[in-house]
């Protein structure tokens, strides 16, 4: 007689492959800061893996590398350069090193991925339910989706990636750190507090000369906090948000290609403005620099806010074409 598989694998297996529904992924990422388990844990990272492989695909975006041809001592491979061969024999006379191959090879570009995470207090619930006079549920903060989106990019660019740099930044930047040192176990722990300095997680990617590495350079930044000092001095808030665009327009003059993805899952929030700007203000001045910026304002909207903006930012902004009068 046959024997059926025993119930308690078949729950094993099931619990350990339990699909997610919409609005679950956030309530997950909140009970794991709260309460880490390797179940809530793999079912994080299996979710978050299956948005980034499906809405970024570096492939889709970035063409094939320039071919160039290649000239080295013949080994079995190419074909063999006759003008190059004969020039060897009479330079060198009749040797085996003499023979020339003749290859054509291309070149695999490097991908530097940088990702700016905002862990301010303007991110968190607690934030958004002091400023709106009502409750706002945990699992609706910017933080929770920023966190989610970061794990979803490390789990798809990032594995292609051949350097990866991570700066958190609240009242000052962290890191950079790369995926060992800030896993997606301690992204998910993390906690928000303190002001939202974009500025200083610019300035270290500037002092690292970054944007000046060879290859293809991709920059996230996510966030939603405006930049501001809390001094209640309107000078120095203005001063802190022109330095954001400033280091901003000085990375993008170096060729990388960058996208800015503010969590606004309030509205009301988003146009409030301190200093020289609201965050929503900003947000459009930084698209004007060449950045490329879509809004992401709930779970349900992230796996296609992701691609949109990876998809603008990897083929570049819009251009209108310029009109001629006849």
């Amino acid at each position: 007689m046959f024997k059926g598989k025993s119930k308690g694998k078949r729950d094993e297996h099931n619990d350990d492959y339990e699909p997610l529904i919409e609005g679950e992924l956030a309530l997950r990422c909140l009970s794991y800061m709260d309460h880490p388990h390797d179940l809530t844990y793999n079912a994080l990272i299996r979710e978050c893996g299956t948005i980034g492989n499906s809405n970024l695909r570096v492939n889709f975006y970035i063409p094939p590398s320039i071919g160039r041809t290649v000239y080295q001592p013949y080994e079995g491979k190419g074909s063999i350069s006759m003008d190059r061969t004969l020039q060897e024999i009479c330079t060198r006379g009749r040797r085996i090193d003499s023979i020339i191959a003749r290859l054509h090879v291309k070149d695999k570009q490097r991908t530097n991925l940088a990702i700016l995470i905002d862990n301010s207090l303007q991110m968190t619930s607690d934030w958004q339910s002091d400023k709106l006079g009502q409750v706002v549920k945990p699992e609706k903060a910017p933080h929770i989706l920023a966190k989610i989106a970061a794990v979803s990019i490390l789990e798809s660019l990032g594995r292609d990636a051949d350097e990866i740099d991570i700066i958190t930044f609240d009242d000052d930047a962290q890191g950079p750190f790369n995926q060992w040192q800030l896993p997606p176990k301690d992204l998910f722990k993390m906690r928000a507090g303190g002001l939202s300095r974009l500025d200083h997680a610019l300035a270290k990617l500037l002092q690292l000369e970054w944007e000046a590495r060879p290859g293809n350079r991709i920059l996230f930044i996510l966030g939603g906090g405006l930049p501001y000092t809390g001094t209640n001095v309107v000078i120095d808030d203005i001063e802190v948000q022109v330095n954001v665009l400033y280091y901003l327009n000085r990375i993008l003059r170096q060729g990388v290609k960058a996208t800015y993805i503010p969590f606004f899952t309030n509205d009301k929030l988003g146009d409030e403005r301190v200093g020289g700007f609201s965050a929503r203000s900003l947000a459009n001045k930084m698209r004007q620099l060449g950045v490329a910026v879509n809004e992401i304002d709930s779970e349900s909207s992230l796996s296609m806010g992701l691609r949109n903006n990876f998809r603008e930012m990897m083929i570049g902004p819009k251009k209108a074409m310029p009109m001629f009068e006849v």
